[in-house]
């Protein structure tokens, strides 16, 4: 028979690793799951306790999220809305989503304060200079091999448009005859009526700023499903709301120019926003020892050569981070710094120089900087 004393030891036992269960199952902890999507990885980190949010449901919502917006932007589907509209003729209003006309309003809203330094029109541009999708086309044709996804950002693309690009920029007369089309002038906005109806047949772009916005939309599922302590990753454009398991802030890496060799340019805690960066180092091509990057200049019609090595910007949502980012590659770092601190924009220049690599940041940049 048990004594009463060890049938009190055991009830004592049993309820003690109840409470251990209780706390540890309560306890927040980091899930994390990734992905592929819009021609790059993307991942996802999230606060939950043991039972709530489960990472197979969470991952699935979160990425039928972002097929959708890859879906409806995406220059790679001839299907997408971006691609209908492209397709559509010139001088009749074309009848748009709430998210495409968000995307839109605020891409112009950038192309007016940077004096059409950024355009969604370049994409003409864009592609004849082989960035865009009729690249992947010849890619396929030349039978590298063939998927559905388009790694844009990938080593792989960039590896091919060096092997593969002509061995000759486009002549000035080919620049010019595209460049005629560009504009984002050209584009008619009825916000009322949901329409957009283009001037002339120009070949619009969503890449600076569609990747930016699956991330804000991700992020709007997690907080749809309840969940408000996150990190969301697109092709290293980042959002983070709330806080880690342990309440400190979470705390980002700007890897900087020479992000091949380890090291890291800074450290930032953005608190409930986004970062973005875009970089010459990621996407470009060299031809005669001349270093082509894929952020086109609307105004020359020519790629950024050696001027601004990359640029982080800080803001609200991650599509405006994202197009922001673009917009101060097209300016360059002394009209984009002058910018900046005009708008109080938060964004940190690496530039080219004797040294190397010199950076600068606007001052709405240094608050978030961790020393």
């Amino acid at each position: 028979m048990l004594t009463r004393s060890y049938k009190r030891s055991l009830l004592l036992g049993s309820i003690l690793l109840l409470v251990a269960f209780y706390i540890l199952s309560t306890r927040p902890r980091l899930n994390t799951f990734n992905g592929r999507i819009m021609g790059t990885t993307y991942s996802v980190t999230y606060v939950s306790t043991m039972f709530s949010n489960p990472v197979r449901n969470i991952s699935v919502a979160v990425h039928q999220a972002l097929e959708s917006v890859d879906g409806r932007f995406s220059t790679y589907k001839r299907d997408s809305e971006l691609m209908q509209i492209n397709a559509a003729p010139v001088n009749k209003p074309f009848k748009v989503s709430e998210p495409f006309m968000q995307l839109v309003l605020e891409a112009q809203c950038l192309s007016e304060i940077s004096e059409g330094a950024y355009d969604i029109t370049v994409g003409g541009l864009v592609n004849l200079w082989g960035f865009g999708p009729a690249q992947w086309e010849q890619r396929d044709k030349n039978t590298l091999h063939k998927s559905d996804e388009k790694p844009v950002d990938s080593p792989e693309f960039v590896q091919w448009i060096i092997n593969n690009y002509p061995g000759a920029v486009p002549t000035q007369e080919e620049i010019d005859a595209v460049r005629a089309k560009v504009g984002y002038r050209n584009l008619v906005i009825d916000e009322k009526n949901s329409t957009i109806t283009k001037l002339k047949p120009v070949f619009i772009d969503l890449n600076s700023i569609a990747k930016g916005f699956g991330v804000d939309v991700a992020g709007a599922t997690l907080r749809d499903l309840g969940i408000n302590d996150y990190m969301v990753e697109v092709g290293g454009e980042v959002l983070v709301n709330g806080r880690k398991p342990d309440n400190q802030l979470w705390r980002l890496a700007v890897i900087g120019p020479e992000m091949g060799h380890g090291g890291v340019s800074a450290i930032v805690e953005p608190g409930d926003r986004a970062l973005a960066t875009s970089g010459d180092y990621l996407n470009f091509f060299e031809i005669d020892n001349q270093r082509y990057s894929h952020t086109i200049n609307p105004a020359s019609g020519w790629p950024e050569a050696k001027r601004v090595a990359e640029v982080a910007v800080i803001t609200e949502t991650v599509s405006m981070a994202d197009a922001m980012a673009t917009m101060f590659m097209a300016l360059g770092d002394e009209k984009g710094l002058a910018l900046a601190n005009r708008e109080g924009i938060a964004a940190r220049f690496a530039y080219y120089s004797d040294e190397g690599y010199t950076t600068v940041t606007s001052e709405a940049f240094k608050p978030f900087l961790v020393q």
